[in-house]
């Protein structure tokens, strides 16, 4: 089955100021990218308009808050700091309406049964909390989406494997209290965002729960692979998901200097291949974090190729 690429253009226009590594770049070099898997047909490539709202996002996150991002009228080359590391402009605000479109169709998606996704947006989300922006994220889009597709359907059952270089903390802070939700991160520890130590590990009857799989720095493929077959997979299979959610972060490569893993290409081929041969009918997997261009480009290629010969 091939991918399907959900690219949101609108996310280009997203800035956090000049110099700072989650830039625009990022989702260019990828548009480059999916256009080349396209015309080779090894991936079925969508372009999706900003045509959701912000209020999408409502549920984890407080009205309050997204009121704050939609009434948010900074000059777009000098975004206003809502956090240390994090801006935001007027044109943010089209990315996150643009990736709310791209995430309703996917829950459409999953009550339609089946389909692997991956959707191509700017800013990533994985640390943002309920009430505020952090760590380059506004909103946070796996927590959202297993959050709606909980809606649609009570007895979903939704696992959500975060592989970024760090700890996804406002994702689990925001699934901890779903039922029938398990969530699984990997990441380098102590790293930012000082969490995910494996203090809050907990499993439930039916494998439900958080398993936060802290590694140290220099970690590389031999060992993060060995994690992922010995602990991570068994993990998903026990639990029996309806639904696959992954925060697809690339920022644990090796030539990516915001993160001191160790692992290659070779790593994000094998995930894609195995979650896809393994995971339920329905997967779908939200770009997070990846700031060396050239890594991000051959890590996203080598995921999506993993999971097209799966």
């Amino acid at each position: 089955m091939k991918p399907v690429v959900l690219d949101c253009p609108a996310g280009t226009g997203h800035t956090n100021g000049p110099g700072h590594p989650e830039s625009p770049d990022r989702q260019k070099v990828l548009e480059t990218l999916f256009g080349d898997m396209a015309q080779q047909d090894e991936i079925a490539f969508q372009s999706i308009a900003p045509s959701g709202t912000i209020d999408f996002y409502e549920g984890p996150h407080t009205p309050s808050y997204l009121r704050l991002l939609s009434e948010n009228t900074s000059d777009p080359d000098c975004p206003s700091r809502l956090d240390p590391d994090t801006g935001m402009s007027r044109a943010s605000l089209p990315a996150l309406r643009a990736t709310a479109a791209a995430l309703s169709k996917l829950v459409s998606a999953y009550r339609n049964g089946e389909g692997r996704f991956f959707v191509s947006e700017r800013p990533p989300g994985h640390h943002a909390l309920p009430d505020r922006a952090m760590g380059f994220c506004l909103v946070n889009h796996i927590a959202t989406l297993a959050w709606r597709i909980r809606s649609t359907d009570p007895d979903a059952r939704i696992a959500i494997f975060d592989f970024d270089v760090h700890h996804g903390n406002g994702t689990e802070a925001m699934v901890r209290d779903i039922p029938g939700t398990l969530f699984i991160s990997t990441h380098q520890y102590p790293f930012y965002p000082g969490s995910g130590s494996g203090r809050e590990n907990r499993s439930g009857p039916s494998g439900e729960g958080i398993l936060d799989i802290p590694l140290p720095e220099a970690t590389g493929d031999k060992k993060y692979l060995e994690i992922f077959y010995q602990t991570v997979v068994p993990r998903i299979e026990r639990f029996k998901p309806t639904a696959l959610l992954v925060s697809a972060g690339f920022d644990a490569h090796k030539d990516d200097l915001l993160g001191g893993l160790a692992l290659t290409e070779e790593t994000y081929s094998a995930i894609g291949q195995t979650l896809a041969r393994m995971g339920p009918a329905f997967i779908a997997s939200v770009l997070e974090g990846g700031y060396n261009l050239t890594a991000l480009v051959r890590s996203v290629e080598a995921y999506l190729r993993g999971q097209a010969t799966a």
